[in-house]
């Protein structure tokens, strides 16, 4: 991924987690034990990725939960099964997921997938999807479903089509999202960038 996308910088946390920053550990005093420990993973992983940026900062979570990243840093996080994953870069916006490679349950490939799209690659669209999501939202604060997005997994790039949820997105705020995906060890992780 390093090669398509570069001046990348990545940190990763599993296990024990350590507390977060006192302003990020405020957003989770309620949430349940699990919560607190996938949050806890991912502002470890992004502290690390900070840090390999020579960034030395707090990721405090806004109100409407995303990470609140410092200035000039554009940055995403992920988690899944105890491992988070944190990816910075400076400038623009990111998005990345982590998930379980495998087939996607029957019943939710219609909810994810359009019409247009290879339903035999439903798990490798849904990532595609929630990581372009993460990248367009810090840019248009619009929240719409898996339909405002087609992937096409041969041209590694995710569009927008015409779609209700998408409509007030200004079109010159559309651009085709590149998508990389890296398959390994029973994983999937995939990556997208949105210039400024």
């Amino acid at each position: 991924m390093d090669e398509q996308c570069p001046g990348l910088c990545w940190g990763i946390a599993f296990g024990a987690a350590t507390p977060a920053h006192p302003d990020a550990e405020r957003a989770i005093i309620r949430a349940v034990p699990t919560r607190q420990t996938e949050f806890r993973l991912g502002r470890m992983a992004a502290r690390q990725a900070l840090a390999r940026l020579g960034v030395l900062a707090p990721v405090p979570m806004g109100p409407d939960r995303a990470p609140i990243w410092p200035e000039g840093v554009a940055g995403s996080i992920t988690h899944h099964d105890g491992i988070a994953v944190a990816v910075v870069t400076m400038g623009g916006w990111l998005g990345l997921d982590l998930d379980r490679a495998g087939p996607l349950d029957p019943d939710l490939i219609p909810e994810i997938c359009r019409p247009e799209e290879d339903t035999s690659k439903a798990r490798h669209i849904f990532s595609a999807k929630e990581a372009a999501y993460k990248a367009q939202y810090p840019a248009n604060r619009v929240v719409f479903g898996f339909h405002g997005l087609s992937v096409d997994l041969n041209r590694c790039a995710a569009t927008w089509p015409e779609h209700p949820e998408t409509a007030t997105i200004a079109p010159d705020s559309r651009p085709p999202l590149p998508i990389c995906q890296l398959a390994r060890d029973g994983w999937l992780l995939s990556l997208t960038y949105l210039p400024d």
